[in-house]
């Protein structure tokens, strides 16, 4: 199968994913009824009034994001530069979950100004589990194990290949997808930490249903981030194999790997929608409150980043939204991963 139908095999199982995240987000605002505008208790006759433009506003900004088609559309007319392609499609990703974030943020802010007040104040009393939650206590071994060793050998393949014939290899071609592979793997282990280290605040009411809902959405992504460095490992080992075969089995294993993943893609995506269903259930039982701003998150926050040593989170909440705080270990670690990210791409580019 030529790479072109395989990229276009991808984007449109994308855009399949994409159109299921829009109808999910959809009715969002409303899942806990008309009394409710996402986590916002408003006053009767809300959605008649300016409830109605305020759910337009929410719901046209998810189409912000499509606007990065374009350029996709147009990378996937030169298969010569793949690395564009997926690019794209990284940078598009984090844009839907990005927006999707702000665009809560901002619905919600216009939603508190037709709140009813006496649910708007917040809560007298909070915890705050003090139990170290450690990533080796969400961590497999035999999968962790079966990543390295696979990673290991689709490396230890390459180097044999290469020094068995170097005169008629080039390293940068047989070594800079694997790098970029090994590089998405530690930038889903990164994530994995972020995962594993974000903590809240819960209301001394309704604690254990706030805890249980928080504990398995944190365990369903940590399984995604999973199940995405398995795809990413089965490609990485995927690439010697390739290259070793003739010209005809190259094209069989291609078409044994979209196979695969097609099928395997189907699966999940059943099982995301039922473990998605399960998740928003449980934390319906939850009545959402408001915390007190113990730091002043508000005041001293800065849109889009700030530095706040004397707020040790990642994320503070002011008022015009959500600033990432570059005091924080993670955050600057995220910023020197993206820079990398750049790097790799330039290196990438560099070699065409």
């Amino acid at each position: 199968m030529p790479q072109t139908n395989l990229i276009l095999i991808f984007y449109l199982f994308w855009w399949a994913s994409r159109i299921r995240g829009c109808f999910r987000r959809w009715p969002q605002p409303l899942l806990r009824g008309p009394e409710w505008f996402f986590n916002v208790p408003v006053q009767a006759g809300f959605y008649d009034g300016a409830g109605k433009t305020i759910l337009l506003h929410y719901r046209m900004r998810m189409l912000i994001p499509f606007a990065l088609d374009i350029p996709i559309v147009l990378a996937m007319l030169h298969p010569a530069h793949p690395t564009y392609f997926v690019g794209l499609l990284l940078a598009q990703a984090a844009l839907i979950h990005l927006n999707h974030v702000y665009s809560v943020d901002i619905a919600e802010r216009e939603a508190r100004r037709f709140a009813i007040p006496e649910d708007e104040q917040p809560v007298a009393a909070v915890s705050l589990s003090l139990q170290p939650r450690r990533l080796r206590d969400y961590t497999n071994s035999r999968l962790e194990w079966g990543l390295a060793l696979s990673t290991l050998a689709a490396f230890l393949w390459l180097l044999r290949d290469y020094f068995a014939a170097p005169d008629h290899h080039d390293l940068r071609y047989l070594f800079s997808i694997p790098i970029f592979y090994l590089y998405a793997q530690l930038g889903l282990l990164f994530v994995k930490r972020v995962i594993v280290a974000w903590r809240t605040p819960v209301p001394q009411t309704q604690t254990a249903e706030h805890m249980q809902a928080r504990e398995e959405t944190r365990k369903y992504y940590l399984l995604m981030c999973d199940w995405n460095r398995v795809v990413v490992a089965a490609a990485t080992l995927s690439w010697p194999m390739m290259l070793s075969a003739s010209p005809a089995g190259a094209d069989r294993l291609r078409n044994i790997w979209v196979a695969i993943w097609i099928m395997s893609t189907l699966g999940f995506g059943v099982w995301v929608e039922v473990k998605r269903r399960q998740l928003l259930t449980m934390a319906l039982r939850a009545r959402p409150v408001k915390l007190p701003d113990f730091l002043h998150q508000s005041e001293i926050a800065k849109w889009p980043v700030c530095y706040q040593p004397s707020a040790p989170m990642l994320v503070l909440k002011g008022a015009r939204g959500y600033s990432l705080n570059l005091a924080n270990t993670l955050a600057q670690f995220g910023a020197a991963y993206l820079a990398g990210w750049v790097a790799l791409f330039a290196f990438l580019r560099m070699g065409h």
